[in-house]
């Protein structure tokens, strides 16, 4: 089955980052160094968590790479950018989908034939803010997008292409209160209401959310990462 861009330009202008401190490696420019920015802000007195300050890192990595999306690793251990939260506290940090980082507002697009089955909002700090979940017709999963806009399309079929949202701003707390971003998550069964995915998972239980939540970068096969 084929699968199309959920983001224009995704299969080809993505570049990953490193948002695991352990995992940077030495020599990695200074414009990509998440690591070495959080060190400069915090002399600064400044929150580097805070989603306007990671928006400045993201542009700044964007422009240097000239790419136009920044793509997180699944199972990537996030400790570094949860302190402080109730998921850091709750020992999950190591997340279970890919978040794919821009500097505009995209339109989000069906990547196949298939229904949006749920749409909704979590309204606290750090959530999910607007999502929705989507059923592709030919495969046995179902995605999860989360930090969108408002705007979205209700519930029912759609076809490969058609735009069924917009990513949220953190600017009005519409996608939860980060950094511009599509959230990404693989699910093998529907969540009951009015639960929505786990984000993160704890290293005592990876491998049993790693079979619920797998990693969706297979299902795109076409989808080249530098």
């Amino acid at each position: 089955m084929t699968m199309y861009e959920p983001l224009t330009d995704l299969f080809r202008s993505s570049r990953f980052m490193t948002l695991d401190f352990a995992n940077i490696t030495p020599g990695t420019p200074s414009a990509e160094d998440i690591r070495q920015f959080f060190t400069d802000c915090e002399q600064q007195g400044i929150n580097p968590r805070l989603p306007q300050y990671r928006q400045q890192f993201n542009d700044q990595m964007l422009k240097h790479t000239g790419a136009r999306y920044l793509v997180s690793r699944y199972g990537e251990d996030r400790r570094e950018m949860l302190t402080g939260s109730q998921i850091a506290a709750e020992g999950r940090t190591l997340h279970m989908g890919v978040d794919i980082f821009c500097h505009d507002l995209e339109t989000v697009f069906a990547p196949c034939d298939g229904s949006i089955v749920r749409t909704g909002r979590e309204p606290e700090d750090h959530s999910y803010g607007y999502y929705l979940i989507f059923q592709p017709d030919h495969i046995p999963i179902y995605f999860f997008f989360g930090h969108l806009s408002k705007e979205q399309v209700s519930t029912g079929p759609v076809r490969a292409g058609d735009s069924i949202a917009r990513l949220g701003d953190f600017i009005d707390h519409e996608n939860g209160g980060w950094s511009r971003h599509l959230h990404l998550q693989a699910v093998r069964r529907l969540p009951e209401l009015p639960t929505t995915p786990n984000g993160y998972a704890s290293s005592s239980n990876f491998a049993k959310e790693s079979y619920r939540y797998p990693n969706p970068l297979p299902y795109f096969p076409e989808w080249r990462i530098r």
